[in-house]
């Protein structure tokens, strides 16, 4: 009779033992191993190395600015009136340096911007000379707005006004002074000048007189008064028909005076 041989059966609990083992026993991560106190460290060394290489490097410093705008001023000295040099460009403040350079009489505003890694650039904008005033043996230039200012050049084109009193005095010239010393020449002079320089191009130098404006001495042999203001026009019509009259009687005046246009009068030596 045959026999019926069984082969034993596996248990299926014996197969991959070591991956089981794996399962049950897992190896140590890396994560486990890593020291995040060496990244801290790292990155505070880091943070040291570089604080140092930004404030120590000089190509951080403010060596020189750039500056646009300008026609008289020198670009040296608004770098001097800017107060930066040799600062870090950490330190600078936009508006303080704004504030700096426009206590320059000569500028009426001022933009500044910065850029790494120490670029500093400075817009500004020059008040624009109208003419030349003359007082104690000192010239100095004023804008439209009665600014005086400190003359950089000669301008062939404008006028010059010599002060004959003491109402302006020039101890300190310019916007740049403090309000209650704030010296200015009154803009309804400075127009006038100009008007009168545009009506009579001849006309080189004017003067000034606290009482009865300005005045400028007549090639025919007199002093003609015109005041001040805008309406230089209308003066000039009176002045050359009074002109016209006396020359008709034979009278030669010492001056004229049409400051006030409804009330002109004249002056002859005795």
């Amino acid at each position: 009779m045959a026999q019926q041989i069984h082969t034993p059966r596996r248990s299926t609990s014996a197969k991959h033992p070591a991956v089981r083992r794996q399962g049950r026993f897992p190896l140590p991560g890396i994560h486990r191993q890593f020291n995040w106190r060496f990244v801290s460290a790292g990155l505070a060394i880091g943070s040291i190395a570089l604080g140092v290489f930004i404030f120590t490097n000089p190509i951080f410093f403010v060596t020189q600015v750039e500056v646009g705008g300008v026609r008289y001023v020198p670009a040296d000295e608004i770098f001097t009136n800017s107060g930066v040099a040799d600062y870090h460009i950490l330190w600078v403040d936009p508006e303080e340096v704004q504030q700096s350079v426009t206590q320059s009489p000569s500028l009426s505003s001022a933009q500044v911007v910065l850029q790494w890694p120490a670029r500093v650039i400075i817009l500004v904008r020059e008040r624009e000379p109208a003419l030349v005033w003359e007082q104690g043996g000192e010239r100095y230039w004023v804008d439209v707005n009665g600014n005086l200012m400190r003359l950089r050049q000669d301008l062939p084109n404008l006028v010059r006004v010599i002060n004959e009193g003491e109402a302006i005095p020039f101890s300190c010239p310019g916007p740049g002074c403090p309000e209650e010393d704030k010296v200015t020449v009154d803009p309804a002079v400075v127009l006038g000048a100009q008007q009168l320089k545009t009506l009579r191009s001849n006309i080189d130098m004017l003067y000034y007189d606290p009482v009865r404006g300005l005045s400028y001495q007549d090639g025919r042999g007199w002093r003609g008064y015109f005041g001040i203001g805008t309406n230089m026009d209308l003066k000039l019509v009176i002045y050359e028909t009074l002109v016209d009259n006396l020359q008709q009687r034979g009278i030669t005046p010492i001056s004229i005076d049409v400051s006030n246009p409804d009330a002109p009068f004249y002056y002859i030596s005795r």
